[in-house]
């Protein structure tokens, strides 16, 4: 078999050796015959030729041998291809455009693969991904990640079933390296045995070990990212070692990751590692979680490598004791005692990118591969009327024997060549495309990182659309041009080529098939974009272009309920208030708890005096918060600086929507609502908003000033209504924030239509591409018809020149090709409609969470997209139409 094999790879790649052989083998076989023929008593002219009989024909032979081979088929393929090549070299024009007609497409799908491979399937780049083990905790088919402090460390002392158990929080990080104020950075607390668990090693000096993460406090030293390496120290070595300031505290670098390592988190990228037990001192707006672990639930997330031999299931329900012995007795853990232990695979990380973006992106994989199909549609049309061109070729090839495979097989390598072009052009585009939508999803949030380099997986996926691709549009094209007989052919390759519009059947059904394709993304992208309108255009209840929010997180923040935290906490937020509120071009200056982007916790029961329970949201606020973010004072009065003392009376502003709920027959202003037992007075109602849930309906919400209130978090959001630009009031704003504490994180300030529109990027990214994609197919079927049309009217120049001899009207000729065009349009959507309609109805659970105010049927939307292609497509044939009635009838006639 190997000797075989062998041979095999000789005659394809020494093909020229082994001819020489088989015509030196060939000579002497004949020349023996002649010499055997010769001693028998034949002279020698007589000699050769029946040497030359016996032995039959030669190149008959050497075409036995050459199939004896078993690799005619790839010798084939191989002359098909330098022949494909040369072919396409004479028409640089038409190979071009085909190219990149099909770069489009090709590109489009594997730009959508690409973000689907990173978000969904790619590997962490660590040792043996497969082994790796999430643990979360949840009931029914609801788990999630995190962990007390005190359960991740008792389900560390008593582990028997992994190899190790690991853990990792993320956190801002404030740095400071030569002294001077720096943006904040995204770091992660991570265990000692974080990176040995990993199998990660440091690229230059050593990565947190076991003994950096002993004692609280006791190790402060940090690992930096190549990424920060590269961007803050210019991958300097000496930045090895080097002291930096971290939250107030010096830190010593001892590394740095290597270039591709992320941590476990898809989408985000650490700059900075800082041992667990640091905690205390690098996010100093934090109580001390390691000596206080019951406060928060999820800030500590735990993984592991299996043991051998064990299953998940098993593995879990060990290390179910640990984990229930640290549940923290009542209040919102209280739910926790029904929840279990469950291992997931983290072989391909965690991120909250899959939960908020693997429905659109799989949606957008059928819209590219409807794009895909018409840019095939498309080509296959041009590829008609070559082969058209070229029937006297065909003819020719088959009168000298080419049998009609043959000259399929030729065809189709014409196609994949094409195709295979366009694909690599498309991995071009698509590597582009990948990165610019990346940095569209992350506006208004933080970056999001990827992985978009090309791995074997996308590069196999190009390389079987592009092959599948070049199949599906040559193949109609291929079959089509070889259904010719040599006698009739050869007689017209001195003539014209003639035919009709009837003749054209392969071509107008493709065109047909782009119409409704392309109305089917036409609906899609009219149903997206309309919703995204009616989002954008509902009252939301705040003003969005003219005020400024920045989040605040002053050191301590997180510790609302320690000794003189509030208070403290109170005048660094009046003193921010009052330096922002004296600056030019400012209008009204406040504080909440919260911006659109914030994540959102349960709601808090409150008491009515009837005793029923209604539940709200309860964001703390300070005065002039409803006049700089723009909300209606409906009735009562806003807070007052007075609420704010610690002997004022409980005080709350509630919205309209929980006065609705709560007090449907009566006024609300100054009745008594209860938070933990302790009643407070309405003092106002205020107009709903929707910067919580721009989709949906208001929450209901009852406001509380900001010392009112003594539990959870202290981080706020500053809210600057500016009047005119405000280009000139963000540098003086992030001046006040410095100047009232240095060490405040640098947060990016935005408009609260930003924020907003950060909250609707799932909308916004559907909406842009669905458009983007239904335009693109709409101007490849444009062409389309423009393409058949016009190669129609070259075929019937000679008919239209006689109508127009006897008497046809230049009006008549137009009407003639538009009725051709409207013809094959109305078909087209005709099909379309209840094409577009299905596909709806089959999609319509995943859409439904993308649509706002519409149904996937909406008529408005099918309307208008079906007239807008209808008008395309008018148009696209109206050129056609013109150019037949130009045609002179004395020119026609002389042509033939």
């Amino acid at each position: 078999m190997l000797s075989d094999l062998l041979y095999r790879l000789r005659a394809l790649f020494q093909r020229r050796m082994l001819e020489d052989e088989l015509d030196e083998e060939l000579r002497f076989h004949f020349d023996h015959n002649v010499e055997k023929l010769q001693r028998s008593g034949l002279n020698e002219e007589e000699a050769r030729r029946q040497a030359g009989l016996a032995l039959g024909g030669v190149e008959q032979l050497k075409e036995e041998c050459r199939e004896a081979r078993g690799v005619a088929l790839v010798e084939n393929l191989l002359q098909d291809f330098r022949y494909a090549c040369r072919v396409l070299r004479q028409s640089p024009g038409f190979s071009l455009a085909v190219a990149f007609s099909l770069a489009l497409g090709i590109g489009a799908n594997t730009a959508i693969f690409t973000l689907l491979d990173a978000v969904m399937w790619r590997l962490l780049p660590v040792e043996r991904p497969a082994e790796l083990q999430l643990l979360t905790h949840g009931e029914g088919s609801s788990f999630e990640g995190g962990f007390t402090y005190g359960q991740f460390q008792s389900m560390r002392r008593q582990n028997r079933v992994l190899q190790e158990l690991a853990g990792w929080s993320s956190a801002r990080i404030n740095i400071s390296v030569d002294g001077g104020t720096e943006p904040a950075l995204s770091g992660q607390l991570v265990s000692g045995n974080y990176f040995s668990v990993l199998g990660v090693r440091a690229l230059a000096g050593r990565t947190i070990g076991r003994e950096d993460d002993l004692v609280p406090n006791g190790h402060p030293v940090a690992m930096i990212s190549h990424a920060y390496w590269s961007r803050r120290f210019g991958l300097a070595p000496a930045a090895i070692g080097r002291t930096v300031t971290l939250s107030g505290q010096s830190f010593t670098i001892i590394g740095v990751t290597p270039p591709e390592f992320f941590g476990l988190e898809v989408g985000s990228a650490p700059d900075i590692f800082v041992p667990m037990m640091m905690q205390p001192a690098v996010v100093p707006s934090s109580e001390n979680l390691l000596v206080n672990p019951g406060q928060y639930l999820t800030w500590v997330q735990a993984f592991g490598r299996l043991n051998p031999g064990l299953r998940p299931a098993q593995a879990a329900a060990q290390l179910e004791a640990p984990f229930r012995q640290e549940i923290p007795k009542g209040g919102k853990f209280q739910s926790m005692e029904n929840e279990r232990l469950q291992l997931a695979p983290a072989a391909a990380g965690l991120s909250e990118l899959r939960n908020q973006f693997s429905a659109p992106l799989f949606l957008l994989m059928g819209l590219v591969g409807i794009v895909l199909l018409i840019a095939c549609a498309n080509t296959a049309n041009l590829l008609l009327a070559r082969a058209a061109a070229r029937q006297p070729e065909f003819a020719m090839r088959v009168a000298l024997g080419a049998p009609r495979s043959r000259l399929i097989s030729q065809l189709l390598v014409e196609s994949v060549v094409l195709s295979s072009a366009g694909g690599a052009l498309g991995l071009l585009l698509a590597g582009l495309a990948t990165r610019l939508l990346v940095a569209y999803l992350s506006s208004g949030r933080a970056p999001i990182i990827l992985d978009l380099n090309p791995n074997l997986r996308i590069l196999a996926f190009t390389a079987a659309v592009s092959l599948l691709t070049g199949i599906v549009f040559g193949l109609v094209p291929a079959l089509r041009a070889t259904r010719v007989a040599a006698g009739p052919s050869l007689k017209n390759i001195s003539g014209s080529t003639r035919g009709s519009f009837g003749s054209l059947w392969s071509g107008r059904v493709l065109a047909v098939v782009q119409v409704a394709m392309s109305l089917v993304l036409l609906v899609g992208a009219g149903l997206f974009v309309r919703s995204l309108q009616k989002v954008n255009s509902q009252d939301s209840g705040f003003a969005r272009d003219s005020v400024l929010v920045v989040r605040v997180e002053p050191k301590g923040s997180n510790q609302r309920n320690a000794d003189g935290a509030l208070s403290r906490l109170d005048r660094t937020y009046r003193d921010l208030i009052s330096r922002v509120e004296a600056m030019p071009g400012v209008k009204s200056v406040g504080m909440a708890q919260f911006t659109p982007t914030t994540p959102r916790g349960a709601n808090a029961p409150f008491t009515l005096s009837s005793g029923e329970e209604v539940r709200a949201f309860v964001p703390l606020v300070y005065p002039h918060f409803f006049a700089a973010s723009g909300i209606s004072l409906a009735a009562g009065r806003d807070f007052a600086p007075g609420d704010l003392l610690e002997s004022s009376p409980l005080v709350a502003v509630v919205n309209e929507t929980f006065a609705r709920r709560a007090f449907p027959n009566g006024n609300p202003v100054g009745q008594r609502i209860a938070l933990g037992g302790e009643p407070r007075e309405i003092i106002g109602v205020v107009k709903d908003s929707r910067y919580l849930n721009p989709r949906g309906d208001a929450t209901p919400t009852v406001y509380q000033p900001f010392l009112q209130l003594h539990t959870g978090r202290g981080q706020m959001a500053l809210y600057v209504r500016v009047q005119g630009g405000r280009s000139a009031v963000i540098p003086h704003v992030r001046e006040a924030i410095q100047n009232v504490d240095r060490e405040l994180p640098m947060f990016e300030i935005q408009t609260l239509a930003e924020e907003v529109d950060a909250v609707l990027v799932r909308e916004r990214l559907m909406a842009m591409l669905s458009g983007l994609f239904s335009l693109l197919a709409t101007l490849l079927a444009a062409v389309g018809l423009y393409g058949l049309f016009s190669f129609a009217v070259v075929q019937r120049t000679r008919e239209i020149g006689i109508r127009m001899a006897l008497g046809a009207q230049s009006s008549d000729v137009v009407w003639t090709v538009m009725r051709e065009v409207l013809a094959l349009a109305f078909l087209g959507a005709a099909i379309g409609i209840p094409v577009a309609l299905l596909a709806a109805r089959l999609a319509s659970a995943q859409i439904s969470g993308l649509l706002f105010g519409l149904r996937p049927s909406d008529p408005f939307t099918i309307a208008t997209a079906t007239l807008g292609l209808l008008w395309t497509a008018a148009l696209a044939g109206f050129l056609p139409a013109i150019k037949a009635a130009q045609v002179s009838p004395l020119r026609a006639l002389r042509s033939e």
